[in-house]
């Protein structure tokens, strides 16, 4: 487990550094803005996947080893066809595509489901190295493609960024989909396949992750225009890389404990890779408030000279986040998703209530600090529930030589 999670950490922060420069080349070359523009684009293909997700997303990692793998690909291709195409008719009729690029994004949103669900059917076998490669393809084919349409093609506009964006997606696809062709063939044992269940645990755990996006990115529909929107998503996606840690721990937790059941080791071992993922991040977040502002504006351009004081004013809900990603994954490994959409209910209704307050106020200040406080409602309540379904003691918490052997035992394995 120490070798997949090293593995899958790497993977992560070798994402984090592409996202980075991707973030980096289309907002010194396309402007606030374009930037704004993007966010919106990828927070409707958001919206269209969870609804997706249903059926295909990681909830189904908790299913792979019950259930018959081809009955599961075949269903999930059907429905994806299903709910993506009345997902973005939804979308068109209320006119939230971006304007002049409804077509692409139809396609890019199929691209995107139809690829995360192959990454899905490869984590549930387990198959970490090929997960994590495929992790990192789609973004490095990404930043070239955007490299090559702004330093050579010196285009500057949403075509820019969205054209690789779309030929990415493509290429990660036809790989993933190749090895899952693989995966399917391969010999099991007979099992059986019940849509009831998946549904059921998808649908709660869709419902979760909406109401963990709005948390934050509700705000984009609040802001005054596109170029707040193109300055706090930037700012939020910069501070939002410290996550790398959480999130690289979080799938190998989340198969391991999928695969060996409710325990335990695995409260134990959850309890302390929360506490050790909460540390590192507030490590990384200590070295971002050191770096002057100046480095950012010179990332970013001028435009986003207030790009550091959203990010350390949205830094405390990303710590939040850091711990609070591993009891979530721990609740959704052992199927307990209604806890989960308990709380991220409870934050996203915290943010219905500040955010538009907040931000009339404040601007994009405002929508940082009410993604703190619902971060915080969210994550209390997430630990709350830890601890009491556990029944453990509070004082779990600060169990620091417990954690040092856990964390020992786990890197170091005797034997």
């Amino acid at each position: 487990m120490f070798r997949n999670i090293l593995q899958s950490l790497f993977a992560k922060g070798l994402v984090a550094v592409l996202n980075f420069a991707i973030l980096i080349v289309s907002s010194h070359y396309l402007g606030v803005s374009s930037r704004g523009e993007i966010a919106i684009l990828i927070l409707n293909i958001s919206i269209i996947q969870i609804v997706n997700e249903i059926f295909t997303g990681y909830t189904l990692v908790y299913f792979i080893p019950k259930f018959n793998l081809k009955k599961i690909v075949a269903t999930g291709i059907i429905y994806t066809l299903i709910a993506c195409s009345l997902s973005n008719s939804i979308f068109y009729f209320l006119n939230k595509h971006i304007a002049n690029y409804e077509g692409l994004s139809v396609l890019i949103s199929f691209m995107v489901i139809l690829n995360t669900f192959n990454c899905v059917i490869i984590l549930g076998k387990e198959r970490f190295t090929l997960y994590n490669f495929l992790n990192v393809l789609q973004p490095l084919l990404l930043i070239l493609g955007l490299v090559f349409t702004t330093c050579f093609r010196k285009i500057y506009t949403l075509d820019a960024y969205i054209w690789p964006l779309l030929l990415s997606f493509i290429a990660a696809f036809i790989i993933s989909f190749y090895f899952v062709i693989k995966l399917v063939f391969q010999k099991e044992a007979h099992k059986s396949f019940t849509l009831r269940p998946i549904f059921m645990n998808g649908l709660l755990c869709q419902l979760a992750v909406l109401m963990h996006i709005f948390c934050n990115r509700y705000s984009y529909y609040l802001l005054e225009n596109k170029a707040d929107v193109g300055l706090y998503s930037s700012a939020s996606s910069l501070i939002e890389s410290v996550l790398i840690i959480s999130n690289g721990i979080a799938p190998v937790l989340l198969s391991r404990v999928a695969n060996d059941g409710d325990s335990e080791r695995s409260r134990v071992l959850t309890l302390s890779l929360a506490k050790a993922s909460f540390l590192l991040s507030l490590f990384c977040v200590l070295i971002i408030a050191v770096i002057p502002n100046d480095f950012f504006v010179i990332l970013l351009g001028a435009g986003f000279k207030n790009a550091k004081s959203i990010m350390m004013m949205y830094s405390p809900g990303i710590l939040m986040l850091s711990f609070a990603g591993i009891i979530s994954h721990y609740f959704s490994a052992t199927g307990k998703l209604k806890i989960i959409l308990l709380c991220n209910s409870l934050g996203f209704v915290t943010a219905m209530i500040l955010a538009r307050l907040l931000i009339m106020k404040y601007s994009y200040i405002g929508a940082a600090i009410s993604a703190d406080i619902s971060y915080a409602v969210l994550t209390i309540s997430l630990g709350v529930a830890f601890f009491m379904f556990n029944k453990l003691k509070p004082a779990k918490l600060f169990t620091i030589r417990e954690d040092y052997r856990n964390l020992k035992n786990l890197f170091f394995p005797r034997g």
